[in-house]
């Protein structure tokens, strides 16, 4: 007996988690900003509203049920401190939480294979892309172990429906529904599990046994959803509104039901169908498995079908992480296949192979390997660097080379199937995080400016974030994330931000103060894009990249709160392509002085409330600089409207309105 041998399996599990705690934690840790908006930026304003007033919700208002724990988790880290140092804590915790899924891995494949099996199993759990959802602040962190957690109690309670064991599977599955709605696949679940067991064991009374069971699941299921109040399916609720198309649907779940196999690593899950094939008849066939078969003969297509039609309307691609609970089940029956000798009888192995390659091969991968896409499927991160047209034949070879080796290895081969999985899975789940990393930083520079926390740094409190209809409107979450200074958000011009945030729809008088339904509005700080200047004090500003305006703006105002001017229709670099026009409020006596750019060489127009006061030349490669007055009558309404309009593509470096 070797060393290794000697040392108990518990102390190689703990420290494999230990390691996995450690690895996932330094892969996270260049994850700057949230990639997942606005769902990373609700649970965390969740979490710290939690532990800091007690309640659930965003800017001191309701949001509807999203979860409970997941919240109770991420809350407490990012409530110590500043957002960064809350965050690096955050990915410690999530990284050590996701881990501990080994540990029901473990403790199932135990009661299903040899102790060394059972770290194999546990060991490629670890090495799974999906984990690498722990750098993000998603619910998957938790919800991956605690609904594994609850599909091993409902295994352990298949076996013998003991008091104790129903309660924990109870338990567990109600904690799987507290952290992700999507848990309430459970109680159909655990229905089908018992009727499937009664099957397999030839026992009518199984079902009689789990009444307990069945009913606290129910009961805490409706108790749950009760507390939730009217917004009861949160990130959900749509999930249950309208038809769904029963073709897209179809397909969808067609999809999802590859995407099992394709998260899996493609050969757990040709071991699985195997072990399906030729152990679900046989009656010697031991309790522990049955109950393992009980379970993923229930979870798998459930899961495929909830998630399968909920993407076919709601997401319109591959929702991996609602597939991530699925992977570890696939490696517990490709650790059970190897302890059971790794059968492969013909001609039925290559029949699942064939189809199970037919499955993967007619998924539109180059649709679903998509950049703005891949954030719901790690594993298809790699593809996705790709070349479109090189997607297709990467993973074609890719899928045909998993199928001839599970189909063609020599029996005393077999094991090397370990090794290539873990390795597939580790090097995918670095690419993932090396793209977390990208796309994270890609965020923090174009929407943030570089500087996260900018607001913040400032030392003022009660900001109010003014939203002018920006097309990429999560650079508003990803500022409450970052910026506790923020807390309301007012929306001006009928614009609104997607998303459970509570919003002020705003517009403005002629003398440019703020206003809404309920009447005049004032704010001691007031973040604004740089096409909109305030009457007071410019505190902060950041330049941004890919928005409509150039940067952001951190004005103190001079009470009352009022807007000076408003430009429309010049690009963030100072391009004008369409009309312009600059808004004036309490407009009175003064003049636009304006520094132009000659690019396409066409006359300018120059007006003034819509009508063409002065036709200026702007030669190509010239710059010009001048400026139009106000009319007399302009202090008679307060609003003035400049506008400045050319057929070709003109410059501009100063636009600005001055005042007599």
């Amino acid at each position: 007996m070797t060393w290794l041998e000697r040392v108990p399996a518990w102390a190689v599990l703990t420290g494999m988690v230990a390691v996995s705690t450690g690895l996932r934690s330094l892969a996270a840790w260049g994850v700057a900003s949230p990639w997942i908006v606005p769902d990373e930026v609700i649970y965390a304003l969740l979490g710290r509203s939690l532990w800091e007033h007690g309640e659930l919700s965003i800017l001191g208002a309701d949001t509807g049920f999203y979860s409970l724990l997941y919240p109770v988790l991420v809350g407490l880290p990012l409530s110590i401190g500043d957002a960064e140092t809350g965050q690096r804590l955050l990915h410690v915790v999530q990284a050590l939480v996701v881990s501990c899924t080994a540990i029901p891995v473990y403790l199932w494949g135990r009661r299903l294979a040899r102790a060394s099996t059972a770290l194999v199993a546990a060991a490629l759990t670890l090495a799974l892309p999906g984990l690498g959802y722990s750098a993000l602040v998603m619910s998957e962190a938790l919800f991956v172990p605690v609904a594994v957690l609850a599909l091993w109690a409902l295994a352990r309670a298949l076996e013998r429906p003991s008091a104790g064991r129903q309660a924990l599977l109870a338990l567990a599955a109600t904690a799987a529904v507290a952290t992700r709605l999507q848990a309430v696949v459970f109680v159909p679940v655990v229905v089908t599990a018992v009727l499937v067991k009664a099957v397999l064991d030839r026992d009518s009374l199984v079902l009689r046994r789990f009444t307990p069971a069945l009913g606290t699941i129910a009961i805490g299921t409706v108790a749950l959803l009760a507390l939730a109040g009217s917004g009861t399916l949160g990130a959900y609720s749509s999930a249950g509104e309208g038809s769904y198309d029963l073709g897209g649907a179809a397909r969808f779940v067609g999809y999802h039901a590859a995407g099992v196999i394709l998260i899996s690593g493609i050969v757990p899950a040709l071991a699985l169908l195997l072990l399906w094939a030729t152990t679900v008849g046989s009656r010697e066939t031991p309790r522990a498995l049955r109950a393992y078969l009980a379970v993923t003969l229930a979870y798998l297509p459930w899961l495929v079908l909830e998630v399968g039609v909920f993407a076919s309307r709601e997401i319109g691609h591959l929702a991996g992480r609602d597939l991530a609970t699925a992977a570890p089940l696939t490696l517990l029956a490709f650790a059970v296949w190897l302890d059971r000798g790794a059968p492969r009888p013909q001609p039925l192995t290559s029949v699942i192979a064939g189809v199970v390659a037919a499955g993967l091969l007619v998924l539109p991968i180059r649709r679903l390997a998509e950049v703005d896409t891949i954030h719901d499927t790690l594993e298809l991160i790699p593809l996705a660097q790709l070349a479109p047209g090189s997607r297709e034949v990467a993973f074609a070879l890719a899928v045909a080379t998993a199928i001839a080796l599970f189909v063609l290895l020599p029996r005393r081969a077999i094991g090397i199937l370990v090794p290539l999985v873990f390795v597939a899975f580790a090097a995918t789940s670095v690419v993932a995080a090396q793209e977390a990393d990208r796309q994270s930083g890609l965020r923090e520079t174009a929407l943030l400016g570089g500087s996260p926390g900018w607001v913040d740094a400032a030392g003022i409190d009660g900001a109010a974030y003014l939203y002018e209809g920006e097309p990429r409107w999560t650079v508003v979450w990803q500022h409450l994330y970052w910026n506790r200074a923020i807390d309301e958000i007012w929306t001006l011009g009928g614009s609104e931000v997607p998303g459970p945030l509570p919003q002020q729809p705003v517009f403005l008088r002629f003398d440019g103060r703020f206003a809404s339904a309920a009447g005049l509005l004032d704010a001691p700080a007031v973040i604004a894009p740089t096409s909109v200047t305030l009457v007071g004090e410019r505190v902060a500003e950041i330049r941004q990249q890919g928005l409509r305006a150039a940067g952001l703006v951190l004005w103190r105002p001079e009470p009352p709160t009022r807007a000076a001017t408003i430009t429309a229709g010049i690009r963030a670099n100072g391009d004008i392509s369409e009309p312009a026009t600059m808004t004036v409020y309490d407009c009175g006596e003064g003049r636009l002085e304006a520094t132009l750019l000659g690019k396409s060489g066409n006359p300018v127009s120059l007006r003034l409330d819509g009508i063409t006061r002065r036709v200026v030349d702007v030669p190509g490669e010239t710059v010009w600089r001048g400026s139009l007055e106000t009319e007399p009558y302009a202090r008679e309404d307060g609003i003035c409207e400049f506008g400045i309009v050319s057929d070709g593509l003109l410059g501009s470096t100063r636009l600005e309105f001055v005042r007599r």
